[in-house]
């Protein structure tokens, strides 16, 4: 696997582009992902592929989001885990193989304004 460009990868022969430049790209054993990112946000911008070019999942298949937005960052953790962090201020740390949400850490705190 290999960056072409900015907004293009190629995967054994299989050229993979985007409307939205990649910002960063995580390999692991079996699969790699991809990190889409300009100024204005992306929603469900992390994408799971093979090293054969399918795509097998997007980071909102995981997270279930009602209202899917974007990542400003994604970072390996270890051989399964990522760690995700979203524009509202939630970092979630997901295990690649379950595809599942370990921990969800809000980085912002909410208070209620009295009346």
């Amino acid at each position: 696997m290999k960056q072409v460009s900015e907004k293009e990868l190629e995967v054994n022969g299989v050229k993979l582009c985007y409307e939205t430049s990649i910002k960063k790209i995580i390999e692991y054993e079996d699969f790699f992902l991809v990190l889409l990112r300009e100024r204005k946000e992306i929603p469900n911008n992390v994408i799971a592929y093979d090293y054969s070019g399918k795509e097998i999942w997007k980071i909102n298949d995981i997270v279930k989001a009602k209202i899917p937005r974007g990542y400003y960052d994604i970072e390996k953790l270890s051989d399964h885990v990522l760690r995700a962090s979203y524009e509202l201020g939630i970092v979630y740390e997901i295990d690649c193989m379950t595809r599942s949400v370990i921990k969800e850490t809000y980085m912002r705190e909410s208070r209620r304004i009295p009346a």
